[in-house]
């Protein structure tokens, strides 16, 4: 087998497994059965993959053209628990799972955010020059006096 082949192979290996991670058992658990009641896990799943490939000729000192190139690639895949669903003698429901530690850094980075920018605001100390707005310090006192 040509060298120019085994790049082709390694993509095509790399995007069977990325296929397998993604598919829907990926996304969908087995169904959980307990005393009546039957509950499927639900997953995100999120798969990337990137390749790329280069190569070019060069002149030389002597008669012909040297040349060389190269390729690479790489992927990945995640997945999560997003949801369950649970069937039982009163009907089928989805139940959210709620990642609190996701929601608990998005709250202190939007707050750490705004209070940097009120800091930033509420701080300015600068001198009012002719070319520059004046900074909410200064229009508190203009509007004091």
């Amino acid at each position: 087998m040509s060298d120019a082949l085994k790049p082709i192979e390694a993509v095509e290996q790399v995007m069977t497994r990325l296929y397998e991670a993604g598919r829907v058992d990926a996304a969908f658990g087995q169904p959980i059965e307990r005393a009546g009641t039957t509950i499927i896990p639900c997953a995100e799943v999120a798969i990337g993959l990137g390749i790329g490939a280069g190569g070019g000729l060069s002149p030389t000192e002597g008669d012909g053209e040297t040349g060389g190139g190269g390729s690479g690639g790489g992927g990945g895949a995640k997945s999560r628990p997003v949801a369950a669903i649970i069937i039982d003698s009163s009907g089928v429901r989805v139940e959210p799972i709620v990642d609190v530690t996701k929601i608990g850094l998005a709250l202190f980075t939007a707050a750490a955010f705004v209070l940097f920018w009120l800091a930033r605001l509420l701080g300015s100390t600068r001198p009012a020059d002719d070319d520059e707005a004046p900074s909410l310090k200064a229009l508190a006192k203009a509007v004091d006096a």
